[in-house]
């Protein structure tokens, strides 16, 4: 089991008042977070970060897609964690971010990623328009936001091993979700859930799926902890990489 470096930014919640979407500050919280794992942001990142974050609050103001309206929170749960794990993404991948709600963490990876092409996946309709206004609004290429159940993008004509990395933050169990993307997972992609604790009863359950081929392929497990600056709760990657058989 890997461990992502900590990082060591705000170590508190005072003085959110004073913090403003896309103030040096604010920007500071995302720039140094990254580059506590290795993960390079410029000005031109944030500055398209600022600005989605902005789309969210006025959004959120008449429709429903996130708890999370403090700016320093959007800055660190939102976008920092939504970059935990851009070191498992190549330049030039397929990307799908399964129940992506508010676009976390495909959109933000989708900025940062050279190349990427992603598919915002989520069932609730008015978060669906939200994604497709943003993109407009931030004039992102590439990138498109359907709205499905992860179950009848699967079974949709051209989806078939499609992904390079297939992500969610949106799934408390994730072997559910493992079960129901497989299929659209390329031979030597991955599938990565952001998520906190792993239960032991929960470790046990991937770590058979992963080794007994129970879902109809060879997986290879790996777990990354990191932690969000100002935080004491654990994050976890919950990281299912599809092997090739050797012949």
């Amino acid at each position: 089991m890997h461990q992502l470096k900590p990082a060591s930014n705000r170590s508190d919640n005072s003085g959110v008042e004073s913090m403003k979407i896309g103030s040096a500050e604010w920007s500071r919280l995302i720039i140094d977070g990254a580059a506590s794992w290795g993960v390079a942001l410029g000005m031109d990142h944030v500055g398209l970060f600022a600005r989605y974050a902005e789309e969210l609050l006025k959004w959120n103001a008449v429709t429903n897609l996130t708890a999370i309206t403090d700016p320093e929170d959007i800055a660190r749960n939102h976008f920092l964690d939504s970059l935990a794990p851009a070191g498992l993404v190549a330049p030039g991948s397929d990307l799908l971010d399964v129940g992506t709600g508010g676009g976390f963490p495909g959109l933000p990876l989708h900025i940062l990623i050279p190349g990427s092409r992603t598919t915002l996946l989520d069932a609730a309709r008015k978060k669906v328009s939200f994604l497709r206004h943003v993109v407009r609004v931030l004039d992102l290429r590439r990138v498109e936001a359907v709205h499905a159940r992860m179950e009848q993008l699967a079974g949709q004509p051209g989806h078939a091993r499609r992904y390079d990395v297939i992500f969610s933050r949106a799934f408390s169990a994730v072997p559910p979700f493992v079960q129901a993307v497989l299929p659209m997972l390329k031979p030597r992609g991955r599938l990565v859930a952001l998520k906190g604790r792993v239960s032991p009863a929960e470790l046990e359950e991937l770590r058979n799926m992963a080794g007994g081929g129970s879902v109809g392929a060879v997986l290879s497990l790996d777990l990354q902890r990191y932690a969000l600056p100002g935080l004491k709760s654990e994050r976890t990657l919950v990281i299912l990489s599809r092997c090739t058989p050797t012949r």
